[in-house]
């Protein structure tokens, strides 16, 4: 994703506040290559997590004016403009793994209902979505931080999952790449499949690990 995101980041910068856009760009990946200093002091697992995930936003943002040697603007427009971006960069570049699309295809083609739950704020999720050309595959939620009021995906953040659903959790089948929420997600009672395209771990809890791809869960489901 980062290098489409921060291409279509630099132009709309560009476009908005001058300079070229491969100066804005390169702004954002200097931040991107730094991203941890920006949080340092924040805990998105926290009891205020979600505020310190708009802060974090928020910082991000602001010091892409502060490398250019552009004025920042007022903390409204700034606010507004972090909180715009991650949708409008996400929906104008195609990141999905050419294996999940189809994927994607066969199993909403087989009667899944499919939803999203992710550590992105909603409209960057939705944003993904739409520039994989997938977000009518998915008739399901899209559980978000920021709808769920917590950062982790813990047990709570998956039953709110299955409510905003309208659904029992054990009708849910969890696909993720983290341990930690695939143990969330179990034992909010769903069931769960852990993808690792990089290695994998030495445990999982999860009832089918996958590796590389997602091919194996059509043959897993039946399809």
């Amino acid at each position: 994703m980062h290098p489409c995101y921060s291409r279509v980041y630099g132009e709309l910068m560009a476009e908005r506040y001058g300079l070229t856009p491969d100066i804005w760009t390169q702004a954002n990946r200097r931040i991107v290559a730094d991203w941890d200093s920006y949080y340092a002091d924040l805990d998105l697992g926290g009891e205020d997590g979600i505020a310190h995930m708009w802060e974090g936003l928020f910082r991000t943002t602001r010091a892409m004016f502060r490398i250019v040697g552009v004025p920042e603007p007022s903390r409204e427009e700034l606010t507004a403009l972090a909180r715009e971006v991650p949708g409008y960069a996400t929906s104008r570049c195609d990141a999905f793994y050419p294996d999940a699309k189809n994927v994607i295809r066969c199993l909403a083609d087989a009667g899944y209902v499919l939803g999203l739950v992710t550590h992105a704020i909603e409209v960057q999720a939705r944003g993904t979505l739409q520039g994989g050309d997938m977000l009518a595959h998915f008739r399901g939620p899209i559980v978000s931080p920021d709808r769920t009021d917590r950062f982790n995906k813990d047990e709570t953040f998956f039953a709110l999952a299955a409510r905003f659903a309208s659904t029992d959790p054990s009708r849910c089948l969890v696909v993720d790449d983290s341990t930690y929420a695939i143990r969330g997600a179990k034992r909010a009672g769903m069931h769960t499949i852990h993808i690792c395209r990089f290695g994998a771990p030495q445990h999982t809890p999860a009832h089918l690990l996958l590796k590389g791809t997602l091919k194996g869960l059509l043959p897993y489901l039946g399809i």
